[in-house]
C-alpha cells in the first residue's frame, strides 16, 4: 500500500463528507464498486452489461448516459 498522504486537493475534498460518503466517493473515483462491469472482473457475475442498456455498467456508464436515469440527465 502507498503509505504517502493524501495531497491538499484529496483532503479538502473529503473532509466534509462523512465516512459514509467518503467510502462511496471511494468506491466511484477507483471503480471498485458494485456495478456489473467490477462484479464481472472479481467473477462475481456472469456479464459486465447493464441490463438496462445493454453495454458495460462503469462508473462513467452509469453516472452520465445509463438510461435508468434519463430524466435525471435531463434535468442536470
Amino acid at each position: 500500500l502507498d503509505s504517502t498522504p493524501p495531497g491538499p486537493k484529496v483532503e479538502r475534498m473529503y473532509k466534509p463528507l462523512s465516512r459514509a460518503e467518503a467510502s462511496t466517493l471511494t468506491q466511484l473515483r477507483t471503480s471498485h464498486i458494485g456495478l456489473n462491469a467490477h462484479l464481472y472482473r472479481t467473477r462475481t457475475i456472469d456479464s459486465p452489461l447493464c441490463r438496462r442498456c445493454g453495454v458495460p455498467e462503469t462508473v462513467t456508464h452509469f453516472i452520465m448516459s445509463c438510461r435508468r436515469f434519463s430524466a435525471e440527465h435531463d434535468a442536470l
